[in-house]
């Protein structure tokens, strides 16, 4: 199999891609589907801490378009959680009845995450459940129109 080199940009990808990603990369082969032969998280590791400066080009293809396609996690930031608390009371909604309003919702959205973020307890999450409450605040017209 034809090897490439891991470039410092590739590397840099990798790091990137996996912080976002927010998981280990057992877990991501786990459920990334089928996995190219000879590919398993300890060759991962090894591009990660540099410590092999090549890789095969279909395990490293595999790699990065599995971690592109994870949802990525992002850090709420108080300017969030403001704008959260904003939409809330603009709406008249709490997160309860938000999620009755708008409708069919992620399992994974739940009324105790919207109140956790809301309150700082939970300070990241997976920018598609975010971005799904903030648009479903967003198409609620104002309590008092």
């Amino acid at each position: 199999m034809a090897r490439v080199p891991i470039t410092d940009d590739i590397h840099a990808e990798l790091l990137r891609l996996k912080e976002q990603s927010g998981m280990g990369m057992m877990k991501l082969l786990a459920r990334s589907g089928p996995v190219p032969e000879g590919l398993d998280s300890a060759i991962i590791n090894t591009w990660l801490n540099r410590k092999t400066l090549t890789a095969r080009a279909d395990h490293l293809d595999f790699v990065l378009n599995a971690l592109r396609a994870v949802d990525p996690i992002i850090q709420i930031t108080p300017d969030m959680r403001a704008a959260l608390d904003a939409e809330l009371a603009r709406t008249g909604y709490e997160p309860t009845s938000l999620l009755n309003r708008i409708g069919p919702h992620p399992v994974k959205v739940t009324p105790a995450l919207i109140s956790r973020w809301r309150k700082g307890q939970t300070l990241s999450a997976r920018k598609s459940l975010w971005d799904f409450v903030i648009e479903g605040l967003a198409s609620i017209s104002d309590k008092s129109a």
